[in-house]
């Protein structure tokens, strides 16, 4: 399965993250929103359309930064910006936030996604 996942920054340099919601895989769990690529579709469009289905967001893909491995899930992560965020509405996620590189390494997050913190400048 291939999984697009977008490490998006807010006009003040801080990164969105979501907080999986209690019902559903994973739960309580903190990740770059993203999602599930379809059939017929780049990762990028994957990354937008994921971006606007959950958050209702347009974002900026700036660059593809890694990708992870695990079990048969390969999550490739890009790091662009949010370029409108009037529009901003929840729907999988139980809460969102915007958070500094420190603050995230703090939080409960996914096998691999440290990694991807590490890469960031």
């Amino acid at each position: 399965m291939e999984v697009a996942c977008g490490v998006m920054y807010d006009n003040t340099g801080n990164i969105l993250m979501g907080l999986r919601c209690e019902q559903g895989p994973n739960p309580n769990y903190w990740e770059f929103p993203g999602g599930q690529q379809e059939d017929n579709e780049t990762l990028e469009e994957c990354l937008h359309r994921e971006w606007k289905e959950e958050l209702n967001l347009k974002i900026k893909i700036d660059k593809k930064i890694t990708t992870t491995s695990y079990n048969d899930i390969h999550c490739h992560f890009f790091v662009g910006k949010i370029i409108d965020m009037e529009n901003l509405h929840i729907n999988v996620h139980q809460y969102i936030g915007f958070y500094n590189k420190n603050q995230i390494y703090k939080m409960r997050l996914f096998e691999g996604d440290k990694e991807v913190l590490d890469l960031l400048e």
